[in-house]
């Protein structure tokens, strides 16, 4: 029977199961918080980790998914061992042992084939506890914990773009976690110095009180500072992979906020037709542009269709935003589009039809072609100009471009 020994702020913190109650006191004359359960918390690990244990077994999410929900599962199983007299705190690591290893004879489909019932809510349980990791990566490994995690500048670049990418997801919904463990890492940060002392500064003492949860903090800082680093290998790993498949990144550019990521939609804006020209009016001079690029999905070979844009600017070196004018075909074929944007393939059988008939010489034939071509693209770019200015004017626009890095 394992007894109550000592209360730990440190577990309520790390509990994803139950709010945590040390960041503030309770309202005055109420009664005191009832003290933590260490039995309740234990059937709560073993659970965690019996359904995480099937996940890893049958394979029924991302292996890194997995190890966030063991990782969370390792630091509370710390705390509550924190919480218990050293004489018992083995009971906890057999009790989890006996809840993961419980799951070695269960079958991953039902007899016919089909999914457990339980696996879509093990699934979106661990899945949940990856972002989770990521705070603890990002609120620990801050400046609050003095820096403690020991990770290359690589790891760190990689890592930052993953905690943006959370953050930005998750929303107001990141600081469920974020804010309780400010609040830890603010009040345990002596512990942590003195388990990764930064950059030689002196460490101030340890309170007698936080004593009890150094082991627990040894553990956050090990735990948390493995699976950044197993996350980082995984995400420089895709990226090298990335560019190996795509080459010379810096070729396509990408809509918006999308980004250059393994068959992301994008433009491949280095092999693009441009054809522009500076008109003069009422309110200054105008640069007037028009664009023919293709689509690909980042890292496939063939293309997926083209796009023809329009803007118009105040100066040459503006970066304005772009008007779709053309798509995949529609009011306008790609033939035509190319002609707007200053190519011509080949000239209508018309117009072929008309030099041929007067017997040019191979010179003047050749001069009569290269005009023919270039009044087609002047009669195409002025037409697309004027449509352009037109969806302008009705409000269209707002279409900007980014080129794709290699970093």
């Amino acid at each position: 029977m394992i007894r109550y020994v000592k209360f730990s702020m440190v577990a309520m913190c790390l509990s994803f199961m139950t709010a945590p109650t040390f960041a503030q006191a309770p309202p005055p004359g109420s009664a005191p918080a009832a003290p933590p359960n260490p039995n309740a918390i234990l059937a709560d690990l073993s659970r965690a980790a019996q359904v995480t244990a099937m996940a890893r077994k049958c394979e029924w999410e991302d292996p890194k998914y997995v190890l966030a929900s063991e990782s969370i599962l390792a630091m509370k199983a710390a705390d509550l061992k924190a919480m218990l007299a050293p004489d018992v705190r083995g009971q906890v690591d057999m009790a989890l042992s006996q809840a993961a290893g419980s799951v070695t004879a269960l079958a991953c489909k039902q007899p016919d084939g089909k999914d457990l019932p339980q696996q879509h809510d093990i699934k979106m349980f661990v899945r949940d506890q990856y972002w989770r990791m990521i705070a603890h990566v990002d609120v620990l490994g801050s400046l609050r914990w003095g820096e403690v995690f020991r990770y290359t500048p690589e790891e760190r670049a990689a890592l930052d773009r993953e905690i943006a990418h959370i953050r930005e997801f998750r929303g107001y919904g990141y600081w469920e976690v974020g804010n309780p463990l400010e609040t830890l890492a603010d009040k345990t940060v002596t512990l942590a110095c003195r388990e990764r002392p930064s950059n030689g500064k002196p460490c101030r003492p340890v309170p007698p009180e936080l004593e009890g949860n150094a082991a627990t903090v040894k553990t956050m800082i090990e735990t948390t500072e493995a699976f950044g680093k197993a996350v980082a290998a995984e995400k420089i790993q895709e990226k090298q992979d990335f560019l190996a498949a795509v080459g010379d990144v810096t070729r396509f550019s990408v809509i918006g906020d999308a980004t250059c990521e393994m068959l992301g939609l994008s433009l491949k804006t280095s092999d693009a037709l441009v054809k522009s020209k500076v008109t003069d009016g009422s309110f200054g001079s105008m640069t007037h542009e028009v664009m023919f690029a293709e689509k690909f999905r980042l890292g496939m070979p063939d293309r997926t269709g083209w796009i023809l844009l329009f803007r118009s600017m105040m100066y040459e070196t503006d970066d304005d935003p772009y008007i779709v004018l053309a798509e995949d075909g529609g009011e306008w074929d790609e033939e035509s589009a190319r002609n707007g944007a200053g190519q011509v393939n080949q000239l209508s059988n018309a117009i072929m039809d008309d030099i041929e008939s007067r017997n040019m010489d191979p010179v003047l034939k050749a001069k009569a072609i290269a005009q023919s071509k270039e009044t087609v693209i002047e009669t195409f770019f002025n037409n697309l100009v004027s449509m352009g200015l037109m969806k302008s004017i009705n409000g269209a626009g707002g279409l900007k471009l980014k080129q794709c890095t290699a970093d």
